[in-house]
């Protein structure tokens, strides 16, 4: 597979080395074969809070949903746009999500995308594919009774080289948070300049409907209203961005002297944004408002706190519990095992760090089961980061996975 790789850096040096290319490629593959369709402790540093509620599976099934335009290529903007109306639809109509759910939800902003061209070597025509997606659902708390908001970001499309490219693994240089906003706060640490760009995006998204972007939707919506929980989650790509969206949202209502909303963050497989800085002052901006949870099995939250990230070639090599019957685990070849520690030695000259990690919930995702000679360690870090999170930590029932498979 091509992947087109982005030529602007502060380090031309670097950039035009050779490690830092082959790097650069096996942080794609890795990526975008984690997110198609050893019994590893976790570390314990990262230390283990409480499982998902009742209210948080149901969080999580909202998150999910925002991948709607996974994997599709479309002929238009509109066909992608037109497309993301199954999540209401979903919503309104379906059982089995209303039954989980509860009846009364949603969607009441967006679903709002970004989108790219992707050009065809085989035709004059161009398709699109989204790069972003991001909606507010509303409905009711069935655990106090009271409204609930969710702010539900999607993961990175396989489809998408910006989601990628630019997004995921562009975090060799950083940003200063706050420098984009009035009343951020510019001693509060850097996040990577492909979570800089995500935010950017999502923070420039309009409702189609309303026009406003989200920060102004819900400025118009909730100010004037009682007691109103906001809650912001998201996957993978999402995982990253969400916690992010929630700060600026913080930040915000603290300018404004918003008093009555409540906001909490449910981030999943994400990889960690910014430094240790940026990591601090978030975790004391959440308080215990903040819920993550990861997976000891996924590469993608191993990313890229560097004592994590450094566990990534290991975590499927004992046999069993990964491929039952082999003679071995799963690892990576040499070839991508010398492109990965290229990463590696870049990657340890940051100060990555996971937020908050005392309160994320570190589940260990059950192995897959492959027919004899099927598995890899690609396979298995693609089943890590999405199947055994619905199975494992959050338990859904089999009617729900049908309903997000499709």
């Amino acid at each position: 597979m091509k992947i087109q790789l982005p030529m602007k850096s502060n380090s031309p040096r670097l950039l035009r080395s050779q490690p830092y290319w082959l790097a650069l490629f096996l942080l794609g593959v890795i990526t975008l074969s984690a997110c198609s369709d050893h019994q590893v402790q976790p570390d314990t540093d990262l230390g283990r809070s409480t499982p998902p509620t009742d209210n948080h599976k149901r969080i999580a099934l909202l998150c999910m949903l925002s991948n709607v335009n996974y994997d599709l290529v479309a002929a238009s903007e509109a066909e992608l746009s037109q497309n993301t109306r199954k999540i209401n639809e979903v919503l309104q109509t379906n059982a089995d999500v209303r039954a989980y759910l509860g009846t009364d939800w949603q969607v009441v902003w967006g679903p709002a995308i970004s989108n790219s061209k992707r050009k065809s070597a085989t035709s004059p025509v161009d398709s699109f594919v989204t790069d972003n997606t991001m909606y507010v659902a509303r409905g009711t708390d069935l655990a106090t009774g009271k409204p609930l908001y969710v702010v539900a970001i999607a993961g990175t499309n396989a489809v998408s080289r910006k989601g990628a490219i630019w997004e995921d693994f562009n975090v060799f240089d950083q940003k200063q948070w706050g420098t984009e906003t009035d009343w951020g706060r510019p001693s509060a640490g850097k996040i990577s300049a492909g979570s800089a760009l995500g935010l950017a995006i999502l923070s420039a998204m309009n409702d189609g409907a309303t026009g406003k972007t989200l920060l102004e939707f819900l400025a118009a919506t909730l100010n004037q209203a009682g007691p109103t929980q906001v809650a912001f989650t998201g996957h993978s790509l999402g995982g990253a961005l969400a916690p992010l969206m929630a700060l600026k949202f913080i930040e915000y209502k603290q300018q404004m002297g918003y008093t009555n909303l409540a906001v909490s963050v449910y981030p999943i497989a994400g990889p960690s944004s910014g430094n240790t800085e940026f990591a601090e002052y978030a975790a004391g901006q959440f308080g215990y408002n903040y819920h993550s949870v990861i997976n000891a099995h996924d590469i993608v939250p191993h990313a890229w706190q560097k004592d994590q990230f450094a566990q990534i070639p290991t975590l499927y090599q004992d046999a069993p519990p990964f491929n039952p019957g082999g003679s071995g685990g799963f690892r990576l070849s040499l070839a991508d095992g010398l492109k990965f520690d290229a990463v590696k030695e870049l990657i340890d000259l940051k100060s990555y760090q996971r937020i908050a990690p005392q309160q994320e919930f570190i589940f260990s995702g059950k192995p897959n089961v492959y027919p004899d000679g099927a598995g890899s360690f690609f396979a298995e870090a693609k089943y890590q980061h999405v199947l055994a999170y619905y199975k494992d930590a959050f338990g859904f029932p089999e009617s729900i996975m049908a309903i997000l498979a499709n």
